[in-house]
Order: structure tokens, then C-alpha cells, then sequence
């Protein structure tokens, strides 16, 4: 048992350790939520000059094959995403979440537009870019935030209600008191 206490306190020293500092071009997760086939997620991003910055991710799933069998499924899907920025600090990322709420609460048809990253694949984010955002109402549903970004070839489209950005940014809350700032 004291054998076992002890290897779980080395793995977690070294997981400390190592999430203190990240390498360049890798993506460190605050916050993930998925609502209506969308993933959301906040992260920290080091580029390879050394700077740091907190980005919000739009991914929009587009599932390309689905296979159903008896017991289990498995699909292939492709991801288009962009990275709006949000700042340098976390505070930057609460303030630029705070902006999203009030920019919601504003008539259908507002339209804003905000700069954002593209994606490279899995980790790295490429050339910087303009995502445009539209208020919009729906029939029976809430106004939400429709951002409409180019990806690859095509126009993508990501919609974002405000409970979702409520959450993320609970999320971002939770971070910062599970890892305060020395």
C-alpha cells in the first residue's frame, strides 16, 4: 500500500511539474463543453517565440461516415475549427467571455467581428484571421451567437447560446481556483 502512495505522489508531482510548463505549439485545456454537435473549449496556447495567449476554440463536427452495428457504432468525423483569441491572462478570457454574454443580449442582426487563428490539425494553430459574429433568433430557440469563419476551402459556421458561454466560463472560474496564480 505505502509502495502504491508513493508512485501516485511521484505521478502527480511530475504531471505538476509538467503543466507549469508547456512546450511550444501545444494547446493546454482550461475548459471543454460540447452542445448541438459543437465543441467548445477555452486553452492556453505557447507559440514558438515564447508568447502565451488564451483562445477560444470553435469547432464545428461534420460527421463523414457512420457505421452502426449490433453492439457498438464508430463514425469518421472531420473537425472545422477556429481560435477566436481572448488575451494574454486569464482575467482577459473571463473579460472577452463577459463581452460574449453582453453581446448576445443585444438585438438579432448585431454583428461583430473578432480575430481568431486557424488550425493547423491536432495541436498547432496556423495564420491569423477575422471570424465574423451575428446575433441571431431562431425560431423557437434562444438568440445565440452564429460565428462564421472559413476553413480549408469552405464557409463554416458554429452557433453559441449563452448557456454555453455561461458554462465555459464557469469552467474558466473553476480552473483558476483549482490552480491559482503563485
Amino acid at each position: 500500500m505505502k509502495r502504491i502512495l508513493i508512485t501516485l505522489a511521484a505521478a502527480c508531482i511530475t504531471l505538476c511539474a509538467f503543466a507549469q510548463n508547456f512546450p511550444a505549439g501545444m494547446r493546454s485545456e482550461l475548459v471543454e463543453i460540447e452542445q448541438d454537435e459543437n465543441e467548445y473549449s477555452v486553452f492556453s496556447y505557447k507559440d514558438n517565440d515564447g508568447t502565451t495567449g488564451y483562445y477560444m476554440s470553435l469547432g464545428t463536427v461534420i460527421p463523414i461516415l457512420e457505421v452502426i452495428g449490433d453492439n457498438s457504432s464508430s463514425s469518421l468525423s472531420h473537425i472545422d475549427e477556429t481560435c477566436l483569441y481572448m488575451g494574454e491572462t486569464e482575467e482577459d478570457a473571463l473579460a472577452f467571455l463577459d463581452s460574449l454574454l453582453e453581446l448576445v443580449d443585444q438585438e438579432a442582426g448585431a454583428v461583430a467581428k473578432f480575430p481568431c487563428r486557424m488550425t493547423f490539425g491536432a495541436e498547432s494553430l496556423g495564420e491569423s484571421s477575422t471570424a465574423t459574429c451575428m446575433v441571431v433568433s431562431r425560431f423557437l430557440q434562444t438568440k445565440r451567437l452564429s460565428f462564421i469563419f472559413s476553413s480549408g476551402g469552405h464557409t463554416a459556421q458554429a452557433d453559441l447560446t449563452k448557456s454555453a458561454i455561461r458554462s465555459l466560463r464557469a469552467g474558466v472560474v473553476t480552473y483558476q481556483r483549482l490552480h491559482p496564480k503563485r
